[in-house]
């Protein structure tokens, strides 16, 4: 589930994701080796938190890249484990109802024969083909989560979190690779996770570049999103990272100036990723 504003995530469950990783984290311990966490709950666990009153890093579900070779062996699968904390595989993810709001766990994989498409994982999850993910699987870093479980038990654990270089590429190909949502949060994402990265903006540019030597599978999409879709303050991604962050207020002439300025962080993190 994605919203096309801030705004509306700060009125949103948002707490839930972080609860249902701690869940995950805790009931799977055979399969840690075999995942990894990307999509928007990892870039909120890679950057630091804005100033005051500025959007940051916000998301309603769980995205875990998984081994294509992952296996329960004689351990209960993860379908039979996550069944146990109330989640339902329907239509390809998991899903547990909160009243009438659904909280999704999503498991992605990587397959060197194909880039689309579904490969069978663990007992029999047909989990859909995202190509970057081995390399997240490969490039990652341990962070420690804190918070509460979903039945509210306070717990801290170690989680294998995909760096930023293999982050941004996921990120813009989920925004404008083949079969990409355009998104707005993950235009939003990708410059929030680039210039708010731990490490700082320029390690998270050398980051990207390092994928690009090391031939990730999902860079050639990556690059050409960046060249079709923010190449311009007026182009498709650098608009909808705008309208994300000024809640669709960013024609009006009050936020003139805060929207060029975003459209143009936009362009120029483009151009340095593309150098």
């Amino acid at each position: 589930m994605k919203h096309d504003t801030y705004e509306k995530y700060s009125k949103a469950r948002i707490d839930l994701p972080q609860k249902a990783l701690l869940t995950t984290w805790d009931c799977l311990p055979d399969f840690r080796n075999d995942l990894v966490l990307v999509g928007g709950l990892a870039v909120r666990y890679l950057t630091k938190q804005p100033a005051e009153g500025l959007p940051g890093a916000v998301t309603l579900d769980v995205d875990l890249g998984i081994s294509i070779a992952a296996s329960s062996g004689s351990y209960p699968g993860i379908r039979d484990n996550l069944s146990g904390h109330g989640f339902k595989w329907e239509n390809g993810r998991f899903v547990r109802m909160f009243d009438d709001w659904p909280l999704y766990i999503d498991l992605l994989t990587d397959d060197s024969n194909a880039d689309k498409g579904t490969v069978v994982v663990d007992d029999g999850l047909p989990v859909g083909i995202f190509p970057g993910i081995d390399r997240a699987l490969a490039c990652n870093r341990l962070i420690e989560v804190s918070g509460k479980t979903l039945l509210d038990i306070p717990l801290a654990e170690k989680v294998k979190i995909a760096e930023v270089g293999p982050l941004l590429v996921l990120k813009l190909n989920a925004f404008g690779g083949p079969g990409g949502r355009k998104a707005p949060k993950d235009a939003h994402d990708i410059l929030y996770l680039a210039m708010n990265y731990l490490d700082g903006p320029q390690r998270a540019i050398e980051s990207f570049q390092e994928e690009r030597r090391v031939a990730n599978r999902g860079v050639a999409n990556a690059l050409k999103c960046l060249e079709a879709h923010f190449a311009s303050p007026d182009a498709q991604g650098s608009i909808s990272c705008a309208a994300f962050r000024l809640n669709n207020l960013h024609r009006e002439p009050q936020f003139e100036q805060e929207s060029l300025r975003i459209r143009q962080q936009c362009v120029t993190l483009a151009q340095s990723l593309l150098s």
